[in-house]
């Protein structure tokens, strides 16, 4: 329309200057008039048909960006400055001139970057978008700093969302290394807040809860109350102290009010859109436990979401599953061979191995340095990991298995290798097993990934607080082998970016940020963290993008701006590769693009 607006203008002016000149000539210049006139109005017509024709033969969903800084990262990680997208795919990238005038008469939509710099969408290769979405509906406990706080808060949205009787309070991100006194919350501090309301927070890391004597009585918890793979925790008089660890989870889950297909697809939806603004376009994600609902109801929730066209992020989902006879039934209705529009596809089987390293739940070989009476929790069983892990790969679908201390990991690593012998499985692009986290490793089971070429799933942003704690938990040399991303590509390790959100912030540019300092968000600690390990922001950007699109199998239609992939991409407000490393985490998207559509605002562009 700008074009026929600009077009028409050009005519009535001239029209009008016509006019006047017609009046004042007459007498004199009847013939030349009339010539004038024949003659603009054929102009005129001319421009219409022109325009017309012009519009016939534009592409819909067609545009090109240019004027721009556009990373494609591929193999020789050329930069070019416009690209054209057709349909959902990347057609071509090139030179301003070169694609405006090859592609011009055809773009429905012409955006000027203004210099800006355009990367492929982030991937983020581990988080829990259902987790996410429920979090942004519950108490955000992350900003907490003391018992007293956590209480006031507790007592505040009790007033403010004049919670029923039955109505349980939920929260999450409390991290008792922030207190004053560093103590775990009770169940008698929580009591503080309500004894007829049922109330569960949990730890910031996702393996502990700490709940109120209502919601104890409502679970059924008394002395004799035992979880297998999890913890029930017990004073040294043997009473519940309110803290429910790994699986003894469950049991508050287990109460909740199963969520129907409408609230998981509101849930869903209420976190894409917050990770779009972040240029998350593509997440492996951990939701087929979510609270209460059923795997069934879950992958029903985002088919429904294709079919009605509301899905706009692209979910490689990572099946978790605690029991293996329900594993069994999953795989008998075909859910691990689910891929829908290439918006959701179920990916690998995902199982919980240990813990967290804040909650001294991550399984070790030797003894916590700051509890001696503590090696971590196993899950499941070395036997449990065997029997999983077979029945998954001989149907063809790969494990990515939550491990965090060094037993864990090579528990897992070791299933894994057992499991490929014994079913012969060859490389192939549908094994592509990994472990998340792998955070405390050592230099052997580094060397073993790269053997059996394993996907190492990283969150450098957990390094901002856990720099603060890990060497009290496990000392020195067992942190000299930990959090080694830089080694572990120096290695030849796949490695792939994520949040694990929302145990983080799933904001890509904080954990890039984590990744490339090594410093916590206060600048702490000067020069950063065991600064050998720091990734360059290119790798960083690469393990967020492509490396995260060769987890999942997808490395051929994602990851890359490359002609005849999917137009994922997003536009950014800063030259991240040029820019101060203290400063990338300020950066912010100013448009995602998911297939080819603009899913984000426009800000601070032109169109």
């Amino acid at each position: 329309m700008a074009v026929k607006i600009k077009r028409i203008g050009t005519v009535v002016f001239a029209s009008s200057f016509a006019v006047s000149f017609i009046f004042q000539n007459l007498r004199d210049n009847a013939l030349i008039i009339m010539i004038m006139i024949g003659s603009l109005l054929a102009t005129a017509a001319g421009y219409h048909m022109s325009y017309k024709e012009n519009e016939k033969q534009k592409i819909k969903n067609s545009m090109i960006l240019y004027n721009g800084k556009i990373h494609s990262l591929d193999k020789n990680s050329t930069v070019k400055s416009a690209v054209f997208i057709e349909n959902n795919i990347i057609k071509d990238l090139g030179k301003d001139e070169s694609i405006v005038k090859k592609y011009g008469m055809r773009a429905e939509k012409k955006i000027d970057l203004e210099g800006k710099t355009v990367l492929p969408g982030f991937n983020d290769s581990h988080l829990h978008l259902c987790g996410y979405g429920e979090s942004l509906m519950n108490i955000d406990l992350t900003k907490v700093r003391s018992l007293d706080q956590l209480i006031h808060l507790g007592k505040e949205s009790l007033v403010i969302n004049e919670y029923q009787v039955g109505e349980w309070l939920l929260g999450r991100g409390w991290n008792q290394e922030l207190f004053i006194d560093k103590r775990m919350p009770t169940r008698e501090d929580l009591d503080a807040i309500s004894t007829q309301i049922p109330i569960a927070l949990t730890r910031v890391c996702n393996h502990m809860t700490v709940i109120n004597s209502k919601a104890a009585e409502i679970i059924g918890i008394d002395n004799q109350t035992y979880v297998k793979g999890g913890e029930v925790e017990r004073n040294e008089n043997g009473s519940f102290t309110g803290m429910l660890k790994e699986n003894a989870m469950l049991l508050v889950r287990n109460k909740m009010k199963a969520s129907s297909i409408e609230d998981v697809m509101k849930t869903i939806e209420r976190a894409q859109d917050k990770l779009i603004s972040y240029g998350i376009t593509s997440v492996h994600s951990d939701d087929l436990q979510y609270i209460g609902s059923g795997w069934e109801i879950v992958i029903k929730a985002y088919a429904t979401l294709c079919k009605d066209k509301k899905l706009k992020i692209r979910v490689n989902e990572q099946c978790l599953f605690h029991d293996i006879d329900e594993f069994k039934g999953f795989l008998s209705k075909g859910g691990h061979c689910i891929e829908l529009e290439k918006r959701f596809r179920t990916g690998p089987l995902k199982l919980l191995g240990d813990g967290s390293l804040g909650g001294r739940t991550a399984l070790l070989y030797d003894s916590y340095d700051d509890d001696a009476s503590k090696k971590g929790i196993s899950a499941l069983s070395q036997e449990q990991l065997d029997d999983f892990i077979s029945l998954a790969h001989q149907n063809k679908m790969p494990v990515a298995v939550h491990a965090i201390g060094d037993r864990m990991i090579d528990m897992a690593v070791d299933s894994i290798d057992k499991s490929r012998k014994f079913n012969k499985i060859k490389k192939s692009i549908y094994m592509r097993d990994g472990i998340v986290h792998c955070q405390i490793s050592t230099e052997a089971t580094l060397d073993r990934f790269k053997a059996l070429e394993l996907i190492a799933y990283i969150q450098p942003v957990f390094t901002t607080s856990d720099w603060k704690i890990a060497v009290d938990r496990v000392g020195i040399e067992r942190v000299a082998t930990s959090y080694n991303w830089k080694t572990m590509i120096n290695k030849g390790i796949h490695i792939a970016m994520g949040t694990d959100a929302p145990v983080e912030s799933p904001n890509p540019f904080e954990n890039i940020y984590a990744a490339v300092t090594r410093k916590d968000f206060d600048g702490q600690p000067p020069g950063g963290w065991m600064p050998e390990q720091r990734l360059t922001i290119e790798e960083a950007i690469r393990a967020y993008t492509d490396y995260s699109a060769f987890a999942s199998g997808e490395e051929k239609d994602k990851g890359t701006l490359e002609k005849g992939k999917l137009a994922d991409l997003i536009v950014i407000n800063e030259d991240i590769f040029n820019l101060d490393r203290d400063k990338i985490r300020d950066v912010s998207v100013c448009m995602t693009i998911i297939d080819g559509e603009i899913v984000y605002p426009i800000k601070q562009i032109n169109n």
